[in-house]
C-alpha cells in the first residue's frame, strides 16, 4: 500500500513539473512605479498587476510577469532590439511612433489623464500658451511634456524635475512650483490617501488626453501574438472596463 502512494505521488509530481514546463513565462515591463498603478512592488499591488493577473486568465499555457525597469532602460532596451519583453501602458506619442511603424500596438487599455496641478492658494489655470509665461513648473525627470515643450524652448517657462509625481505634489504643497503636471489616478490617489483635498487645484483645461496600451517590440511579435489577441478581444475589453471602473478611473 505504501509502494503504491509512493508511485502515485511520482506520477503527480512528474505531471505537474511537466505541466510547469509547458507553461511560457513572459515578461512585461513598466516603468510607471506609482499608484495606482502600482502600488507595491514588493506586494504585487495596483492596477498593472490586476491587469497581469487578468491576462494570466485569459491565456491558461501563458503565465505573464510584471516587471519594473526604469524608462531610460526600457528605451535603451528598444533601440537594441534587446528588450524580452513587451512594455505595459504606454502610447505610441512617448516612443515617437504616431504613425505605428517602429512597434506594434494593442488595442488601447484604458484611457487616462495628465492633470495641471497647483495650490488652493495660488491656483493655475491652463488658458493658452500665454498662461505658461513666467511660471515654474515641476516634472517626473526623463518625461516629455508636448503642451509645454515649446514655451521651453522658448525660454518662458522653467522646468524643475522630480524623481515621481508624490514628490511634484509635496513641491506644490510647499508652494515651490507654479504648477505640476500629474496623471489624474495618481492625484485622485494621493489627495484620498493623504487628505490634500483642500489643498491642491485643478486647471479646467487638462495638460493631455491619451489612452495606454501595450508596445511590443516586432522581433516579439511571434512569441506575443497570443497576447495581442487576448488583449483585442471583445471579451477581455469587457472585464478591463470593469477593472479600471474599480479604480476610479474612467473613460
Amino acid at each position: 500500500m505504501l509502494l503504491k502512494l509512493f508511485v502515485l505521488g511520482v506520477f503527480a509530481l512528474l505531471s505537474l513539473s511537466v505541466k510547469s514546463a509547458q507553461i511560457e513565462r513572459l515578461s512585461l515591463y513598466t516603468y510607471h512605479n506609482k499608484p495606482p498603478y502600482i502600488e507595491s512592488l514588493a506586494d504585487k499591488k495596483g492596477l498593472y498587476f490586476d491587469i497581469v493577473n487578468l491576462l494570466n486568465e485569459f491565456q491558461p499555457n501563458l503565465q505573464y510577469k510584471l516587471v519594473f525597469m526604469s524608462k531610460e532602460q526600457i528605451r535603451q532596451r528598444l533601440e537594441r532590439d534587446t528588450l524580452a519583453g513587451v512594455v505595459l501602458g504606454v502610447n505610441p506619442q512617448w516612443f515617437g511612433d504616431i504613425e505605428q511603424q517602429r512597434f506594434i500596438w494593442s488595442d488601447p487599455l484604458f484611457y487616462d489623464t495628465d492633470e495641471f496641478v497647483s495650490s488652493i492658494k495660488k491656483p493655475f489655470e491652463y488658458l493658452s500658451q500665454a498662461s505658461l509665461h513666467g511660471k515654474k513648473y515641476g516634472g517626473v525627470e526623463g518625461y516629455f511634456y508636448p503642451k509645454l515643450a515649446e514655451a521651453e524652448r522658448r525660454e518662458k517657462l522653467t522646468r524643475v524635475d522630480a524623481g515621481s509625481e508624490k514628490e511634484l505634489l509635496e513641491l506644490i504643497l510647499q508652494q515651490q512650483l507654479d504648477f505640476a503636471v500629474v496623471s489624474r489616478p495618481t492625484f485622485f490617489y494621493f489627495a484620498k490617501k493623504n487628505g490634500w483635498w483642500t489643498s491642491l487645484s485643478l486647471s479646467h483645461q487638462a495638460h493631455q488626453k491619451y489612452y495606454r496600451a501595450i508596445l511590443i517590440p516586432k522581433s516579439n511579435k511571434a512569441q506575443f501574438t497570443p497576447l495581442l489577441n487576448t488583449t483585442n478581444s471583445l471579451g477581455f475589453k469587457k472585464y478591463m472596463k470593469e477593472l479600471v471602473s474599480s479604480y476610479h478611473i474612467s473613460e
